[in-house]
């Protein structure tokens, strides 16, 4: 959550910062110009379950052990392009639970123009999203048969937060109306690091467990591209309107390391190991589309 509280207040400060640089930058309005749009979506996240081995892997309790989670998502983004070469990307994205969970920060900058309709350049950015871990405690139900598993009969579901960087380079068309932008590049992954803790016990007897999680920073190599599609449909002196298509694809090995710290009771000892489960194909898809209104 810590985390999450300081990638909030740099997208404020972000935020902040293109709002002033719009009020102090009509000096040039022939260049200047700023996008606001709002789209909605679908995103898909897969990782492929591997068997139960002797230790757990939170990665494989994605949406309920499947492998796959599918999401709705929102997202309102404002961009600002002080001249031809430059644009500031801020985008907040949320899920189903509307808590504004996805924050990107992105500058895009055009390197040179092949001719009039086709621009070459790369983009840069941040982001952080988030997915959820569902039941993880099932490892513990299957494999500590001879235990009460887990004295914690509620549901257990954790958000698991991914903040990444890429570099991209792209390929840009544009005509009057349509423009079509293709990204692709690479970039470092890594997982936001949480805590769980298990309790066991024996039943009728005063044998009691408790298994300790805290799981680790590692970063991974990710393929990251993109695609936007924007068609103008509407034009006058003041503003554009039109309609706004993207998608995103990130393709990578991962895996989710952690300490794990076990404590018995009824011997007073204490044992911790180090855990780093074998990377698997990790892939998240997000498609979406709307609006975008352009001063």
């Amino acid at each position: 959550m810590a985390a999450t509280r300081s990638f909030r207040r740099l997208y404020l400060i972000l935020l902040t910062a293109l709002c002033f640089s719009q009020a102090f930058g009509q000096t040039n309005p022939v260049k200047e110009s700023l996008r606001l749009d709002i789209q909605f979506g679908g995103r898909f996240i897969h990782r492929t379950p591997q068997p139960i081995k002797s230790d757990i892997d939170f990665l494989d309790y994605s949406h309920n052990g499947t492998g796959n989670n599918n999401y709705g998502v929102m997202s309102i983004g404002i961009s600002l392009s002080p001249n031809e070469r430059w644009t500031f990307v801020s985008e907040l994205s949320m899920l189903s639970d509307l808590l504004p969970s996805h924050m990107q920060i992105a500058v895009v900058r055009q390197i040179s123009s092949i001719n009039p309709l086709w621009d070459l350049g790369i983009k840069g950015q941040v982001y952080l999203y988030p997915q959820y871990l569902d039941e993880f405690n099932q490892f513990h139900l299957k494999t500590d048969t001879t235990l009460i598993a887990d004295l914690d009969h509620n549901y257990r579901q954790r958000t698991l937060f991914d903040m990444g960087i890429s570099a991209m380079p792209f390929l840009k068309y544009k005509s009057k109306r349509l423009q079509a932008t293709f990204a692709s590049g690479i970039g470092l992954n890594s997982f936001i690091p949480f805590s769980e803790v298990i309790t066991q016990k024996k039943a009728n007897e005063n044998f009691r467990r408790e298994i300790r999680y805290k799981t680790q920073y590692g970063a991974a190599l990710t393929s990251h591209t993109e695609i936007e599609l924007t068609y103008q449909f509407y034009h006058n002196s003041d503003f554009d309107l039109g309609l706004l298509i993207q998608a995103e694809f990130l393709l990578s090995f991962r895996n989710l390391a952690y300490q794990r710290t076990i404590m018995t009771w009824t011997e007073e000892t204490q044992t911790i190991d180090n855990i780093k489960p074998k990377n698997h194909f990790y892939s998240k898809s997000d498609l979406s589309g709307g609006l975008f209104l352009k001063f």
